[in-house]
């Protein structure tokens, strides 16, 4: 009895689906490796620019909150798995590995996207930089998809490294090459000490742990967990996840229009990065944190340029682990008395601002650059903190925690520890809600899939104070039997699936199919003690996620 608990207790422990890009797990083989064992390469310098102008530029730009929060500069390559870096065998005969090593002088931060990324199982990417002391990874074949394209995030330093492992399996069967090099000349990482992120915004902003008045506190302090930062190659947003009447945790993703630097299936997005003080960040330095709870690539399901919103659908999963939540919403044409908002200033650490007790005020106007008028709900003064480049698609909240805006731009801003008076803009949840008629340019399709008429939705933890539903994973459901040794798997949908079990080698073991509202047991008793994954794939569109087990006799 006390083994059965304790095996149950591992799989509670490591049973998390593999389908969210969660940092800093394992390392690179070559780390292992000798020198002498390790073929020399010559690295892939890039081409320097002007850095000057872009900063002049940014002076300009910052100003202006209708746009993406630039960071870095994009370089276009063309380095892949046949033209570029070394392969190397390992010496454990488990398979081999390619290393490609990337200098961009003076880079602060190094990020990258792939035009073609197609991993077999097994298969995995570290990147990190040439001290070893920022580590991103593994990458595996979670992020396959149809359109071979992924964005990663930032990895600290000029001189970067890039990692394939292939399992003695699969040699040759992997696809990989990079089209963009982003050389980030502002950091957006985590060690204090270089961080150009950390108290990136001014001095009169407060972090999100600061107390913005009784009335919200427990909203916010759920809220802030469904705030996300959004890299969109050499730019930077804030969004926010977003619940729906069937309180089911669909990874949808509010945030602005305008937001538009980067094919959504290359944006790279990082959850709960929040100061571990107590203290505002104002006089007191806000403090960081290093988890890197991180996933890639999105899915557009609608937008529109008259209230300057995009509705985005997470393709890369996230992790339970999280404890992430999703904002509610109020459709309704409203004025509260007072609102509230959560997001990512100038890049900067998690930070909230609220608003003086007077009206919101409904008016169509140009906002910045932004090309046509936008319906607007104008912020007239905020009492605490304010909003800045890279806030951009934040939410505003009314008083009961729901989304009624998205930040499109404005002129709030500080005055050193002051702020300065201005107003901000945003894009009106009650037009975004139904407008265009087609569920391309609405949000209703989208956020009220059962019609069921509601004006407003509570953020999920309170739709279901009995526990927030598990995230979908198309559901199927995985459990392993200790008592006989076998793995239940339930297809409770009317979709086929198929299912791999394979050793962490990538070596296939057993493999079978999937009906419609049915499950299958399937026998492990072959198999010795260790870690495996379960694929599960569904045969028509060809998404998919994989599960860790750990079998213990």
């Amino acid at each position: 009895m006390i083994q059965s608990r304790l095996f149950i207790l591992l799989l509670l422990l490591i049973g998390t689906v593999l389908n969210a890009q969660v940092t800093n797990k394992g390392y690179p083989y070559s780390w292992d490796m000798k020198t002498s064992e390790k073929k020399r390469m010559t690295p892939e310098i890039m081409e320097t620019f002007d850095l000057s102008k872009l900063r002049k530029e940014d002076e300009v730009n910052d100003k202006n909150k209708s746009g993406a929060l630039r960071f870095g500069y994009e370089l276009e390559v063309n380095l892949g798995l046949t033209n570029a870096g070394v392969w190397d065998e390992l010496p454990s005969g488990k398979g081999r590995i390619w290393r490609l090593n990337i200098v961009s002088k003076g880079a602060q931060s190094l990020n990258f996207i792939f035009d073609s990324y197609d991993l077999p199982k097994g298969a995995t990417i570290y990147i990190y930089n040439e001290d070893r002391s920022d580590l991103l990874g593994a990458y595996t074949d979670v992020f396959n998809n149809s359109d071979g394209m992924l964005g990663t995030w930032m990895v600290e330093g000029d001189r970067i490294w890039i990692e394939y492992f292939e399992p003695k399996e699969f040699i040759g069967k992997g696809s990989l090459n990079i089209a963009t090099v982003v050389h980030g000349y502002r950091s957006f990482t985590n060690d204090l000490k270089t961080a150009k992120d950390l108290e990136n915004s001014q001095s009169c902003n407060f972090d999100v742990k600061c107390s913005l008045g009784n009335d919200i506190e427990s909203f916010k302090n759920r809220l802030k967990h469904a705030v996300v930062r959004i890299v969109q190659g050499g730019h930077y947003c804030t969004g926010t996840l977003i619940n729906n009447t069937k309180n089911d945790a669909s990874l949808y993703v509010l945030t602005a229009n305008h937001c538009n630097n980067a094919d959504e299936s290359t944006w790279v997005f990082r959850f709960n990065w929040i100061s571990s003080t107590t203290s505002c960040g104002t006089e007191v330095s806000s403090e960081d944190i290093v988890n890197k709870q991180t996933t890639s690539r999105a899915v557009l399901l609608a937008s529109n340029t008259e209230s300057d919103f995009k509705l985005i659908e997470l393709d890369g999963g996230v992790d339970d682990a999280w404890e992430l939540e999703w904002a509610g919403w109020d459709r309704g044409v409203i004025n509260p008395d007072f609102t509230f908002g959560i997001h990512h200033p100038k890049g900067d650490i998690m930070k909230a601002c609220r608003s003086k007790t007077k009206p919101l005020i409904p008016q169509k106007f140009l906002v910045g650059d932004i090309p046509d008028p936008i319906d607007l709900w104008i912020v007239q003064q905020w009492e605490l903190g304010v909003t800045e480049k890279g806030s951009s698609g934040s939410a505003l909240f009314d008083p009961n925690g729901r989304i009624i805006g998205v930040l499109s731009g404005g002129a709030a801003d500080c005055n050193g520890l002051i702020y300065n008076g201005g107003s901000d803009y945003y894009g009106r949840f009650d037009t975004s809600w139904d407008y265009g008629g087609n569920s391309n340019s609405r949000l209703s399709d989208w956020l009220d899939p059962i019609h069921s008429g509601r004006e407003t939705l509570d953020m999920i933890s309170l739709e279901k104070p009995l526990g927030i539903p598990p995230i979908p994973k198309q559901k199927v459901d995985i459990y392993y039997k200790l008592s006989d040794n076998t793995l239940n798997i339930t297809n409770d949908s009317n979709k086929t699936f198929r299912y791999l079990i394979y050793s962490v080698l990538g070596q296939k073991l057993n493999m079978g199919t999937l009906s419609p509202r049915a499950t299958k047991a399937v026998s492990l008793n072959t198999l010795v003690n260790g870690v495996y994954f379960v694929n599960i794939t569904n045969t028509g569109d060809g998404s998919s996620f994989t599960k860790k087990i750990m079998i213990l006799k």
